[in-house]
């Protein structure tokens, strides 16, 4: 009972608000470098719930996005950490909470520590080049407009 109690709570509390985290990075750099926000979005699926440009979809756990209105004010450079934004805040929050916690990797005393190791995980998940049912991942972003300005 513990382990499904466990789950629940990480897979409908802690992953959205990773991803919120992730997201709020995405939109900082964005914002940073005079780029407009077209929508952000907790989640995949239809809108469940909306405030302005601010979505939280069906599927609220199931990570989120940052849709640019006009990306291309910025240069590559800029996009690159536009791209990487959320994986910067995600390991900003993750190694914060685990120096002031004292976290150790891989030993879960409370939801805290999940926060922790699924933030690593996310950063990890994230970086590595891939296109997914969701989407392309951030670092398959990076690659693709790195190749192209190569081209």
């Amino acid at each position: 009972m513990d382990f499904l109690i466990n789950f629940i709570v990480i897979a409908l509390l802690i992953f959205p608000f990773i991803a919120l985290i992730h997201e709020a990075g995405h939109a900082f750099f964005l914002k940073l470098f005079g780029g407009e926000i077209h929508e952000f979005s907790i989640g995949n699926g239809d809108v469940l719930w909306k405030k302005e440009k601010f979505h939280i979809k069906t599927a609220y756990f199931a990570g989120g996005s940052v849709t640019p209105s006009n990306i291309d004010v910025m240069g590559k450079n800029q996009k690159a950490f536009f791209f990487l934004g959320g994986v910067i805040f995600n390991l900003g929050s993750a190694f914060a909470l685990d120096l002031a916690t004292g976290y150790e990797f891989g030993v879960f005393r409370h939801y805290l520590d999940s926060f922790i190791f699924v933030s690593y995980l996310n950063v990890v998940i994230n970086l590595i080049p891939l296109t997914t049912i969701a989407g392309e991942t951030d670092g398959r972003k990076l690659v693709m407009l790195y190749k192209k300005a190569a081209n």
